[in-house]
């Protein structure tokens, strides 16, 4: 175990460093060579922005130190020697695999604890810097579709069953709204209102200067009721969409939840895919440390005669295949021609294969 460290550290060193080199500091230097930024907050900008480097560079750096601490020993022969006396190559992957679940378990707290927040941040001090500011909202055409199944003689068919506009959001109350409802099939009504707010005691929004037309069956209006301020059992969704579910990078697993709880209905697919593949992957981007360990582990037992160097070239090649796959499988997840799960785990399982196949044929 102790041979793996030196090597995981230096490879944590090494692509961390990189990453955030590539992904942030010269876009930050270029903000602070036009003055749009000041050394101060470009330092704390790359402070925020490093736990999320980081979550990239510890499988990497997981894949180095196994590669490297094995392929030392291999090199020594003392893989040979110990595999002569009757040890296998799985009980030889033991530290490595030790590490790797270690790691991932660091990595999966990092990635859902720490990096949605600090990225929020440092967006945020960006946008302030810049004067760019935005908020942490969705302030203009909240819309919100809900749909319901009807089952009938001719089988089951969906309509629509909600559906909710709001012209403006200032993080209290929706202004300038309206509201068709077709709470039954055989009337509908459309809700117009000058401001609502959501009340979470009695769930439901308090809504105030609007107006509710009652629309029959054959399209006639049927009454119209004025009204100050009057109380409207409907969902929460358009609220929760506005305020928590704009930037999937920035949402824990929680958030993800509730985003896709609010989305059920609204048969919006292509967001409900995307939050979905977000969600698998909090999952399979740590793991994928237990893979590389693996990875690493089983090239690294291989007989050979490599340097550090060595290693590091192959590690990158590696990362490099993985991260294209990753990207391309992701990808197909949210358009949906596979299922979120799948896009999001095919470059793991792609990678345990490969590594079983290299135990195999070296055992």
């Amino acid at each position: 175990m102790a041979q793996l460290v030196g090597p995981f550290l230096f490879g944590l060193g090494i692509f961390t460093s990189l990453g955030l080199t590539i992904g942030v500091l010269f876009e930050v230097l270029r903000n602070v060579v036009a003055n749009e930024i000041t050394w101060a907050i470009a330092f704390q900008i790359l402070a925020l922005r490093l736990p999320e480097f980081l979550v990239l560079g510890l499988p990497m750096a997981t894949l180095l130190g196994t590669l490297t601490a094995y392929s030392n020993l291999s090199s020594f022969s003392e893989i040979i020697a110990l595999r002569s006396a009757g040890v296998s190559p799985l009980r030889l992957m033991l530290p490595g695999l030790i590490l790797g679940l270690l790691i991932t378990g660091f990595t999966f707290s990092l990635n859902d604890w720490i990096v949605p927040g600090t990225l929020r941040q440092a967006t945020k001090i960006t946008e302030i810097a810049k004067g760019e500011a935005s908020s942490d909202y969705q302030e203009k055409n909240i819309i919100y579709p809900e749909y319901q199944r009807l089952q009938g003689d001719t089988g089951n068919r969906e309509i629509l069953k909600t559906l909710f506009y709001a012209e403006n959001f200032d993080g209290k109350q929706m202004n300038n709204l309206t509201i068709l409802d077709r709470a039954t099939t055989d009337t509908q009504r459309i809700i117009t209102a000058l401001a609502a707010q959501w009340n979470p005691a009695q769930e439901g929004w308090q809504m105030r200067e609007g107006s509710i037309y009652q629309i029959a069956a054959n399209g006639s209006f049927s009454d119209i009721e004025k009204f100050e301020t009057s109380f409207f059992k409907l969902s929460d969704a358009p609220l929760v969409l506005a305020t928590q579910c704009q930037q999937p990078n920035e949402m824990t697993l929680p958030v993800i939840d509730l985003c896709l709880e609010s989305l059920r209905l609204s048969r919006n697919e292509r967001r409900i895919r995307t939050l979905q593949v977000k969600k698998q992957e909090k999952f399979s981007v740590p793991f994928v440390c237990i893979v590389f360990a693996m990875v690493g582990s089983a090239i690294g037992l291989r007989p050979q005669n490599s340097s550090r160097a060595t290693s590091v070239g192959l590690s990158v090649a590696i990362v490099f295949a993985y991260y294209m796959i990753s990207v391309i499988s992701s990808s197909i997840g949210v358009w949906g021609t596979v299922t979120p799960f799948l896009g999001a785990w095919f470059p793991n399982i792609l990678g345990l294969v490969a590594a079983g196949t290299i135990i195999w044929r070296t055992g």
